[in-house]
């Protein structure tokens, strides 16, 4: 019996430590062409078209949260110096704050919705003409 599990600790052992084969695609170099497939080069521009929205709406939404943030703390020192239930004061605060700079951001979010969903467009017509 022990002459049979020998061999099989061992071969259990080999496949364990044998490093497996990547799964995933290799980056290709940085002087290497984009690919001629029309689906690889709309899921790029799709890429860029979200890496473009998020550069715009990013910012924005971070003025946004702190403009909220501090409101909230100024609401809730106020709120403890007053011996008032703080976190109701802060709760109140952040929701009067969010709708008070909702319009900013939803203007800026929308711009960049729209351009963000015309490059989509763009590209897909672009890769596949006949769907339009």
């Amino acid at each position: 019996m022990n002459k049979l599990l020998a061999p099989a600790f061992a071969a259990i052992a080999m496949t364990l430590t044998i490093p497996a084969q990547a799964q995933t695609a290799a980056k290709p170099a940085a002087g290497a062409t984009a690919s001629a497939d029309p689906i690889v080069q709309m899921r790029a521009e799709i890429r860029a078209a979200n890496k473009s929205y998020d550069a715009k709406v990013g910012p924005a939404r971070k003025e946004r949260m702190a403009k909220v943030a501090a409101a909230a703390d100024a609401a809730e020192k106020q709120a403890k110096a007053q011996g008032k239930d703080p976190m109701v004061a802060r709760r109140d605060a952040k929701a009067k704050a969010m709708a008070t700079t909702k319009s900013d951001f939803d203007g800026i979010e929308k711009a960049a919705a729209a351009e963000r969903a015309e490059a989509r467009a763009a590209a897909r017509k672009k890769a596949n003409p006949a769907k339009g």
